[in-house]
């Protein structure tokens, strides 16, 4: 498999967290239902996708580049039915393992990823010196991060989401 060398962080960034994105806007526009999170639908998702995949086929001219921002975009609903709880569809089941509930069980699958991640990353790096320097460094803050949410969650529990 050759990973995609023209599509940027930033872009990769965004599109893992289109349906979080998605959530923050309507928490701030004072609209956001924790209870139905419909940014986190299977509907909602594959609309994400579509627009994602349209959005940099059009900006970058690159329709194979497109398909990886769809498929990252499409990647977030499966892993969260790994770590959270979500909705299939608008009024449809709730499904998901819920790790966010244990939040040393979903450090290690959440690192899991992280690692795969950065090593799929750092595959499309430019050759040099030293390149998984820049990887380890991604990897350590990243994990960092994903600590930071776990503990936060643990500690916020009680208090109501946006």
């Amino acid at each position: 498999m050759r990973v995609r060398r023209t599509i940027g962080l930033a872009v990769l960034l965004v599109a893992t967290y289109t349906p979080d994105w998605v959530d923050t806007g309507l928490c701030l526009a004072g609209v956001y239902n924790p209870v139905g999170m419909l940014s986190h639908s299977i509907p909602a998702v594959l609309l994400f996708m579509l627009v994602g995949f349209a959005a940099y086929a059009a900006a970058a001219r690159d329709w194979k580049g497109g398909l990886v921002i769809a498929a990252v975009i499409l990647s977030h609903i499966f892993l969260d039915w790994i770590t959270g709880y979500k909705p299939t569809w608008p009024g449809g089941p709730m499904i998901g393992l819920r790790l966010y509930d244990h939040p040393i069980a979903d450090f290690i699958v959440e690192g899991l990823v992280i690692v795969a991640g950065a090593m799929i990353y750092g595959r499309t790096l430019p050759p040099r010196r030293r390149p998984w320097v820049d990887v380890a460094i991604m990897v350590g803050a990243l994990l960092a991060l994903q600590l930071t949410i776990d503990v936060a969650h643990l500690l916020m529990k009680s208090i109501p989401k946006c």
